[in-house]
């Protein structure tokens, strides 16, 4: 990525000859944010430079929007500026990204409504679809943030619609929340793959997750990973068509939880697994033991396992 920016000219401009980016993906500033900033700037004045480049006798931001915003309001006539060239779209967007995208205020939304028009652009740059990997270097993100924005891309418009209505909302009126969207969305993917025939209409189904969570059936995000381990029943050598029964009764409107469908299907068959897992690396480490390097503790903590286990392959 080639930008003009080493010839940057810090100089005052006029805050209004400055004009909102286009390409700035980020959707909402929340008052709260902005209030907090005002003030600050209201009694120790701009501190950090913004940065913009010119068009046509205008000045076009780059990094800094909120402190814009906020000497608007507070009618300055001039901010401190970092100026460069125009750069090309590609850069432009790219700038946005790797400036702003892993920034915690804001929304993962806002980089996912923006990321196929940067994959856009970077295929007609490389001239091939971009590697996973070229995406990570050219805009910053994370491989974790571009998989959770690709499940929000994928999400039918409506529920895009109505995510957009929620991070309108201060973050403590939040209730459907961008982590909700993304954990019921691998979730549904899995159960779709392993056993598809617990739904019929994914969006019904969306439907009521939707509810269940509201109403506080779903009482966590974390009981939404349980989904795809009660479609894998078979994999635990639990009884596959329990789970079955089990999934359509969650994917309908009644009281019945994630919570419950797994502990009365699979949840003694993940214990059972769990344990094989463990013993299976006990016995590993135990190869490589010299039994006269043992310590005391050790022993007696092996003599214990010893009479515990004798105890309980008796009731067998």
């Amino acid at each position: 990525m080639h930008t003009d920016a080493s010839n940057a000219e810090l100089m005052e401009v006029p805050v209004d000859r400055i004009d909102r980016n286009p390409e700035n993906p980020r959707l909402y500033f929340r008052p709260r944010e902005l209030e907090t900033l005002q003030s600050s700037i209201a009694d120790l004045g701009i501190q950090v430079p913004i940065n913009v480049f010119r068009r046509k006798g205008r000045y076009i931001l780059i990094d800094g929007e909120r402190r814009w915003r906020c000497a608007l309001k507070l009618n300055l006539r001039t901010v401190p500026a970092l100026v460069q060239d125009e750069p090309t779209r590609l850069t432009n967007v790219l700038l946005m990204f790797n400036i702003h995208a892993l920034r915690e205020q804001w929304d993962l939304l806002t980089i996912a409504v923006k990321l196929p028009e940067v994959l856009r652009l970077l295929e007609k740059e490389l001239k091939h679809y971009p590697t996973e990997a070229e995406i990570v270097r050219k805009t910053g993100l994370t491989r974790s943030v571009i998989r959770r924005c690709k499940l929000l891309i994928d999400l039918p418009e409506m529920y895009r619609e109505l995510l957009l209505e929620e991070l309108a909302k201060p973050k403590s009126q939040q209730k459907l929340t961008e982590d909700f969207f993304i954990e019921m969305e691998r979730a549904l993917k899995t159960v779709e793959r392993t056993m598809p025939a617990a739904f019929d209409d994914k969006n019904e189904t969306r439907d009521v997750l939707i509810a269940k969570y509201k109403n506080e059936t779903i009482k966590d995000l974390v009981d939404l990973r349980y989904l795809p381990k009660i479609a894998k029943a078979e994999y635990v050598s639990a009884d596959p068509k329990a789970a079955l029964v089990a999934l359509k009764k969650v994917f309908s409107m009644n009281s019945f939880s994630i919570e419950s469908a797994f502990e009365q299907t699979v949840a003694g068959a993940y214990s059972e697994k769990d344990l094989q897992s463990r013993v299976q690396q006990v016995l590993i480490r135990l190869e490589d033991i010299d039994p006269s390097e043992l310590e005391p503790d050790v022993v007696a903590a092996l003599k214990e396992l010893r009479a515990r286990i004798s105890r309980l392959l008796r009731d067998i």
